[in-house]
């Protein structure tokens, strides 16, 4: 019996164009209804979450990939994994092209939740760290930085990420997952490094234990590869049908209709609701 939905923002509950399904504000109170609680698990950071999901609705938010757990109204925390400060250096030993440019995602109480390295460029107008306007902040390093650090992302062009991707494997896999992802914004790709611990799953493993519920009856739906942990690990996975490959083969439903099509809240009604 599924008692928690977990379900993705990117590419699931939002279209192409980055609108929000109006569809999921009444699925969230029809899961209410039946007793099973809902919640948004995504690699966005919280305060990006919250205005995908709207001021108004009373849900859990997993972001940052797992790190950070947050009520959307009331921003109160319950959980927070955070990047130790060996493991950051760590990871920014890598640092050293100056055609990649760095931020990193942290969790604080005054709005900043990206921090970034300027290094040679002149301007990040239409960049990845100007999404994040009003909440970024420019540094020289990252070692001073207050806030709890929850993920480190490289921005560049693919070949140079896949590049900077394989040297880091060779050397730190152990401790790190690497996630590499186009984005809309310039220069398109990212690589983003998590801590082994720093996955949607964990997050929604931690917020099932909290609430004493099996994984077994945690149902989720996402599209990207940041989703292949949750998906193949939950008793009910379901990828989108514009999902990557890698993640529609260890799904156990894939949804007939795309995000453009409401096709996360039309497959969740028809697994859990027959509708």
């Amino acid at each position: 019996m599924i008692k928690i939905v977990s379900m993705d923002l990117d590419e699931t509950l939002l279209s192409t164009d980055k609108v929000m399904t109006k569809s999921f504000e009444p699925f969230v109170e029809k899961l209410k209804s039946n007793n099973i609680i809902p919640v948004v698990a995504t690699g966005r950071e919280y305060y990006s979450a919250h205005k995908f999901v709207g001021k108004n609705v009373d849900i859990d938010l997993i972001c940052n990939n797992g790190n950070v757990i947050r009520n959307n109204l009331t921003g109160k925390v319950e959980y927070v994994n955070p990047i130790s400060k060996e493991d950051l250096k760590r990871v920014m030993s890598f640092d050293d092209k100056d055609n990649i440019y760095t931020s990193l995602h942290i969790e604080r109480d005054d709005g900043i939740d990206l921090v970034y390295k300027k290094k040679n460029f002149e301007s990040f107008e239409g960049s990845y760290v100007d999404a994040f306007k009003g909440r970024n902040l420019v540094v020289d390093d990252f070692e001073s930085i207050k806030g709890n650090p929850l993920s480190i992302v490289f921005a560049g062009n693919h070949d140079d990420l896949v590049a900077l991707r394989n040297r880091m494997r060779d050397e730190i896999s152990d401790r790190f997952n690497f996630h590499i992802m186009k984005i809309r914004r310039e220069p398109k790709w990212m690589l983003e490094v998590l801590q082994k611990s720093g996955d949607k799953f964990f997050g929604i493993k931690k917020y099932a234990e909290n609430r004493n519920v099996d994984l077994k009856n945690v149902a989720a739906i996402g599209d990207d590869s940041n989703d292949v942990m949750l998906i193949e690990n939950v008793g009910l996975g379901i990828a989108m049908k514009n999902g990557v490959k890698r993640l529609i083969e260890v799904a156990d439903v894939v949804s007939q209709y795309d995000n453009d099509n409401d096709g996360a809240v039309k497959i969740l009604d028809k697994v859990l609701f027959g509708d």
